[in-house]
């Protein structure tokens, strides 16, 4: 608590996957909208019933204090802070250098239940065989 008590008023904190877990456990999200990664959001809610915990989401901003699902959308959360504060031209920098996707919504899904299709099973190649075989 005399960690806290350093912080500020008005301090923007950040985390990043379990990093909700530590924020909760000091009290800094009671009543504040949360995320975490999907795969531990029954235990949190078990542990953090008070925290409102949106775990469909890759980031929420509430404010000050920020959450984000896991480590890609950590990334997320940080790009999100630099088009805020910054502009989109240096986010969009920032994402190129780091070969990942200048802006993803944080209420975009986390997880998505429906697998993406085996690329063998979706594959053209017989098909292109087959009609290559027939040109010539």
């Amino acid at each position: 608590t005399a960690a806290l008590a350093l912080i500020r008023p008005g301090t923007r904190i950040v985390s990043i996957c379990t990093g909700a877990f530590v924020l909760a456990a000091a009290g800094l999200l009671q009543g504040r909208r949360a995320t975490t990664h999907w795969q531990l959001a029954d235990d949190f809610r078990r542990l953090f019933p008070e925290v409102l915990l949106d775990a469909d989401v890759l980031f929420v901003d509430d404010g000050t204090i920020l959450t984000s699902a896991g480590a890609a959308s950590g990334v997320d959360v940080c790009l999100h802070i630099l088009r805020n504060d910054h502009g989109s031209e240096l986010a969009n920098k920032v994402a190129r250098r780091c070969v990942v996707p200048p802006w993803r919504d944080g209420g975009q899904a986390q997880y998505i239940e429906q697998p993406v299709p085996d690329a063998a099973a979706t594959s053209t190649a017989a098909t292109r065989g087959w009609a290559l075989a027939r040109l010539g």
